[in-house]
C-alpha cells in the first residue's frame, strides 16, 4: 500500500477523506494526518509518506507554504492540493510549485479515485525507473499479448502465463516488482482496448488499480494478473469485437455508437450498403446471436452503466435508450439481469459500499 498523510484544518474535512472507499481500492491506506502545515512537516522528517493530501486556506502554515517547505527540504512525497473553486487560482501557482495535482472539495470516491490512479501511474514508474526494470520491462509481449487479447484468442491465456514467469525472473523473485510491472502491463492493454473501442467505456470499465497490492503469493499475483486477462477477453467476446469479418465489426460498432437511438436494421443497411435481410443472415452465422438480441443486450449493458451512475431515473434511462414506456425497459432489464434497476442498483450500491 502507498501511505497518505492528509492535511488539513477542518477535523470533518479529514474524517470524511478517510471514510472514502477509493483508497483501498486504488492500492493507497491514509497512514496518518496533520491539522497545519507545521505539524505535517513534523510528521514527514520522522516517516516516509508516499502522497501528501494538504488543504491550500489553513491557519499558520498555509498549503502552499507546505508545498515549499517540502521542496526545500528534499522531502520525497508526491503532492495534492485540496482547493474551492474559489481558491482555482492559488491551485494553479501550486502546480507551478510542482504539486503534481488538486481536488475540489468535497472530495467523492470517483474524483479520488481518478487522481489516486493518476498518482499511482506515476509513483510506479518512478520506482521503475529507481530499480531500472523499465529496461528489463518485456514491451514486445505486451504488444502480441494485447493484439491477442483484441482477437478474443485463447491464446491470449497461455501468453499471459508465460508474461507472469518472465516477470518473476526479471525482477528476481521480489513480489512487489513483479506486481509493478504486471499491473503497468493490465493498465497498458486496457487502455489499448479502449483505445482501439472508445465507446466501450460507456459499456464496461473495470477497477484494474491497485489490485497487485499486498500480494502474499506468486501464485495470487500470477492468478490476480491472469483474472484480469480474462475479463478483458469476456469483454471482447461479450460485444462481439473480435470477430475479424470487416462486415460484422461495423454492425456492431454501429449498434454501439448508437445505443442511446431507436436502431433499425433499414439503418444499418443503409450505413454499411448492405441488405437488412443479409446482415440479419450474417450476424446470426459468425456471432450465433440474433441481431435484435445483440441490441437488446448493448442496450441493457448501457443501461447498468447509467444505473451505476446514479444520475438517472428509470424512466429517463428508458427514454435514453429509446424505449417506448419505462415498464417495457424494466422488463427488458430484469430478463437480461435477473433484477429490477432498483435491485439491481441496490446491490451496486452494497458491493461498492456507497
Amino acid at each position: 500500500m502507498y501511505k497518505v498523510l492528509i492535511v488539513d484544518d477542518d477535523e470533518t474535512v479529514r474524517y470524511v477523506l478517510r471514510q472514502l472507499q477509493g483508497w483501498k481500492l486504488s492500492g493507497f491506506t491514509v497512514e496518518d494526518e496533520a491539522g497545519n502545515g507545521k505539524e505535517a512537516l513534523i510528521k514527514l522528517a520522522a516517516k516516509n509518506f508516499d502522497l501528501v493530501i494538504t488543504d491550500i486556506r489553513m491557519p499558520g502554515m498555509d498549503g502552499l507554504r507546505l508545498v515549499s517547505e517540502i521542496k526545500a527540504k528534499n522531502l520525497d512525497a508526491c503532492l495534492i492540493l485540496l482547493s474551492t473553486f474559489n481558491d482555482f487560482e492559488y491551485a494553479q501557482q501550486g502546480i507551478r510549485l510542482g504539486v503534481f495535482d488538486y481536488m475540489i472539495k468535497p472530495v467523492g470516491d470517483d474524483a479520488l479515485m481518478e487522481a489516486l490512479e493518476r498518482v499511482k501511474r506515476h509513483l510506479n514508474e518512478k520506482r521503475l525507473q529507481e530499480d531500472n526494470l523499465e529496461f528489463y520491462y518485456p514491451e514486445s509481449q505486451e504488444v502480441k499479448l494485447t493484439d491477442l487479447v483484441l482477437a478474443g484468442s485463447r491464446e491470449a491465456m497461455d501468453v499471459a502465463t508465460s508474461i507472469c514467469l518472465e516477470i518473476f525472473n526479471l525482477t528476481d523473485g521480489n513480489l512487489v516488482k513483479t506486481g509493478i510491472l504486471l499491473e503497468k502491463m493490465i493498465l497498458n492493454l486496457s487502455n489499448g482496448m479502449y483505445k482501439v473501442f472508445p465507446y466501450l467505456e460507456a459499456f464496461e470499465k473495470p477497477a484494474f488499480n491497485g489490485i497487485f497490492i499486498n500480494t502474499e503469493s506468486l501464485a495470487k499475483v500470477n492468478g490476480k494478473f491472469l483474472s484480469c486477462i480474462k475479463i478483458m477477453l469476456e469483454i471482447i467476446k461479450k460485444y462481439e469485437l473480435h470477430h475479424a469479418d470487416s462486415v460484422v465489426k461495423k454492425i456492431c460498432t454501429y449498434v454501439m455508437t448508437h445505443v442511446e437511438e431507436d436502431i433499425k436494421l433499414d439503418d444499418i443497411a443503409k450505413e454499411i450498403y448492405i441488405s437488412g435481410g443479409y446482415i440479419s443472415k450474417l450476424f446470426k452465422e459468425k456471432t450465433g446471436s440474433n441481431f435484435n438480441d445483440y441490441v437488446t443486450k448493448v442496450k441493457m449493458e448501457h443501461a447498468k452503466y447509467l444505473l451505476g451512475t446514479g444520475k438517472y431515473k428509470n424512466y429517463e434511462i428508458s427514454d435514453k435508450l429509446a424505449y417506448s414506456s419505462p415498464d417495457y425497459f424494466c422488463r427488458l432489464f430484469k430478463d437480461y439481469t435477473g433484477y429490477t434497476p432498483f435491485d439491481f442498483k441496490k446491490l451496486r450500491e452494497k458491493t461498492y459500499n456507497i
